[in-house]
């Protein structure tokens, strides 16, 4: 029996569940291959672990729309900034205004766009 490797997205909510599925998958192969072949494994048993192979798959969707929904909770209050003028600290600590141009979302959540500066929703002091 061959087992062929999953793939994820390469992100790093993806990693961890994708190396869970495979380890899960590499000990079940190692099980069926040193198993005595006198006395095989009970299909009940065998029944069971495939069910929680399927178990291991639905948290990790689980998991990942988990994900997906924490980077998009914050884009709807980011949105509606698209052509308002905010306030934010500059680097040196002075007080900085510029119109949203547009938003970006990124593998770190959701940044707004104002004078060419991304800034997160926690940079922003006060919106007009």
């Amino acid at each position: 029996m061959q087992v062929n490797a999953a793939t994820g997205s390469g992100n790093a909510a993806t990693a961890a569940p994708v190396s869970a599925r495979q380890d899960f998958m590499t000990l079940l192969v190692a099980q069926l291959k040193a198993q005595d072949p006198l006395e095989p494994m009970a299909p009940s048993e065998f029944m069971t672990q495939l069910a929680q192979l399927q178990m291991v798959s639905e948290l990790t969707q689980i998991g990942e729309t988990i994900a997906d929904l924490r980077t998009f909770s914050s884009l709807g209050p980011a949105l509606s900034l698209i052509g308002r003028t905010v306030h934010y600290h500059g680097d040196g600590g002075e007080a900085l205004s510029a119109t949203v141009d547009h938003i970006e979302l990124g593998p770190s959540g959701c940044t707004v766009v104002a004078g060419g500066r991304q800034l997160t929703l926690s940079e922003i002091i006060a919106v007009e």
